[in-house]
């Protein structure tokens, strides 16, 4: 049963909300930098055009990695025979190298696209 898989579960819930969030800022993106609402780090608040170009990257990344979520999250739930504790654990690194994913591939995209 997917609720009784934590590992499944985790990761479809995190999944589903990685998906929304990116459509919301895909649809709304932030328009003024601000600390309160979008990707927001010292190299994407320094000027507007990066501003809007790390909303546009963090949107997309955050898309694709939320779908890759959902789908480990069906596979884990087709495998299944994890405990409950090795589904925590490995749901929690998924979760984990995926922000790290994110922010580490909008920080080289603005890299490449502005420079240091």
């Amino acid at each position: 049963m997917l609720w009784a898989d934590p590992f499944s579960l985790t990761l479809l819930l995190t999944g589903l909300i990685f998906v929304a969030m990116a459509e919301l800022t895909r649809r709304f993106p932030p328009r003024k930098i601000n600390h309160l609402y979008g990707y927001r780090t010292k190299a994407s608040m320094s000027s507007q055009e990066r501003w809007d170009f790390a909303q546009q990257a963090a949107s997309l990344r955050s898309r694709f990695l939320g779908w890759v979520m959902i789908g480990l999250a069906v596979a884990g739930y087709a495998i299944g025979g994890l405990s409950v504790a090795i589904g925590i654990v490995l749901s929690m690194f998924v979760l984990i190298g995926c922000c790290v994913r994110l922010l580490m591939g909008v920080e080289a995209d603005l890299k490449a696209r502005f420079g240091t």
